[in-house]
C-alpha cells in the first residue's frame, strides 16, 4: 500500500479518534460524574492491552516456545501504546471528584484516610505508569535476563492488582475483595493476547496457530475461575457489602450486559476445547474479536453500574476514540518495522 493511502488513513483515524474522545469529555458538561466514569472505564480497558503485552513479553523471556516466534514482534508494538493510556488517565485524574465517592464522604479509618486521598491516588497512579514503562523499556532489551523477567513480573502483576483497586473497585467504598485485582488482571492478559492473535492473523498470519489458541483457550479458563469464583465465596458468604455491589448491577439492562459478556467469552472458550477449532486461523480470528468485545463490556460492567445513560454514551464514545488512535498508532509502529525488516 502507497506511503500516502497509510497516512491518509492513519490520519483519518486520529481524526476521527479525536473527535470522539473529545465528544465523550464533553458530555461531562451534561453530567461530570456520569461521563467520567464512563471515560475511566474505557482508559483502564485501553490500558489493558498495553500492561497485558508487556506482562506476555516477560512470560515470553522465562517461557521459551514457538509461541515467540508469532508474539514477540506484535507484544512489542501492542505494548508501545503504554503512553497513549497514560494520557487517557488525564481526565481521571483532573475528574478525580466527580468520580469517586471517597473524595467528598468522611473516611473509615486512619488507612482509609491514607489509603484514599487525592495526592495519593495521583501518586500512585503516575508511579505506576512510570514503573510499567521502565519495565518495557527492559523487557525491550536484547540483554533482558531471566532473573530480571521474573522480577519485572512480580512488579507488573502486584501492580496491576493494586491499581485495578485503585481505579474501580474504590467506586464503591464499602465493597472489598481480596480477588479483585486478579480478576482484572487476568482480564487484561485475555485482551493482550486476543489483540496480538489479531495482529499476527492481519499481517504474516500465524504460524503456529495450534499454540495460539491453546495459549488463548488456558487464559480463558483462567478468566471464567477468575470471576465465578468471587461471586460464589461473597454468595456463599453472604456478605452484605459484596451483596450490595452485586445487586446494583441486578437490573435488566446490567444483566443483559453480563450475559452477553459471558457469551463472548464462554462460546470461544467451548470452540476452542475443539483441536480442529484451535488450529485454525479462520476460527481463531472471529473469536479473537468476540473476546475483546466481551472484555469491553465486562469492564462497562465493572465501571458503570449505578450511573445513568449518560456514563454509558461516554464509555462507547471513549473507547471508539481511544480505540481510533490506538488502531493509528500500531499501523504507524508497523509501517516502521516494515521498513527495517523488509516485506
Amino acid at each position: 500500500m502507497p506511503a500516502l493511502e497509510f497516512a491518509r488513513r492513519e490520519g483519518g483515524l486520529v481524526l476521527g479518534g479525536g473527535l470522539a474522545a473529545t465528544g465523550a469529555l464533553m458530555l461531562a458538561l451534561v453530567g461530570s460524574r456520569d461521563a467520567l466514569t464512563g471515560w475511566l472505564g474505557a482508559a483502564v480497558f485501553i490500558q489493558a492491552f498495553p500492561v497485558g503485552a508487556l506482562i506476555l513479553l516477560l512470560i515470553m523471556r522465562l517461557v521459551r516456545g514457538r509461541w515467540e516466534d508469532d508474539l514477540h514482534g506484535p507484544a512489542s508494538r501492542l505494548a508501545a501504546l503504554l503512553p497513549l493510556a497514560a494520557l487517557a488517565f488525564l481526565p481521571v485524574v483532573v475528574g478525580m471528584p466527580a468520580i469517586y465517592p471517597w473524595f467528598h464522604e468522611p473516611p473509615a479509618s486512619e488507612l482509609a484516610r491514607f489509603w484514599l486521598s487525592a495526592p495519593f491516588f495521583v501518586l500512585r497512579t503516575a508511579g505506576w505508569f512510570v514503573l510499567a514503562s521502565l519495565v518495557l523499556r527492559r523487557a525491550l532489551s536484547s540483554a533482558l535476563s531471566e532473573f530480571q523477567a521474573a522480577l519485572g513480573l512480580i512488579v507488573l502483576v502486584l501492580g496491576s492488582s493494586a491499581t485495578a483497586v485503585d481505579w474501580l473497585m474504590t467506586l464503591a467504598p464499602d465493597f472489598a475483595s481480596s480477588g479483585f485485582g486478579l480478576q482484572l488482571l487476568t482480564m487484561e492478559v485475555c485482551i493482550a493476547l486476543a489483540a496480538l492473535i489479531l495482529l499476527v492473523s492481519t499481517s504474516t498470519g500465524p504460524r503456529h496457530t495450534a499454540v495460539l489458541g491453546g495459549l488463548l483457550l488456558t487464559l480463558l479458563l483462567l478468566w471464567a475461575y477468575m470471576q465465578f469464583f468471587p461471586f460464589l465465596i461473597i454468595w456463599s458468604g453472604n456478605l452484605p457489602d459484596g451483596a450490595a455491589w452485586y445487586l446494583v448491577r441486578d437490573t435488566l439492562g446490567w444483566n443483559s450486559a453480563i450475559i452477553i459478556a459471558a457469551l463472548l467469552g464462554g462460546v470461544p472458550l467451548l470452540a476452542l476445547l475443539g483441536p480442529s477449532v484451535r488450529a485454525n486461523p479462520r476460527w481463531l480470528v472471529p473469536l479473537s474479536m468476540c473476546v475483546l468485545a466481551g472484555k469491553a463490556i465486562e469492564f462497562a460492567w465493572f465501571a458503570l453500574p449505578g450511573r445513568g445513560p449518560i456514563g454509558v454514551f461516554a464509555f462507547i464514545l471513549a473507547l471508539a476514540g481511544l480505540g481510533a488512535l490506538s488502531i493509528a498508532i500500531l499501523l504507524q509502529r508497523g509501517r516502521a518495522h516494515r521498513r527495517v525488516t523488509g516485506p
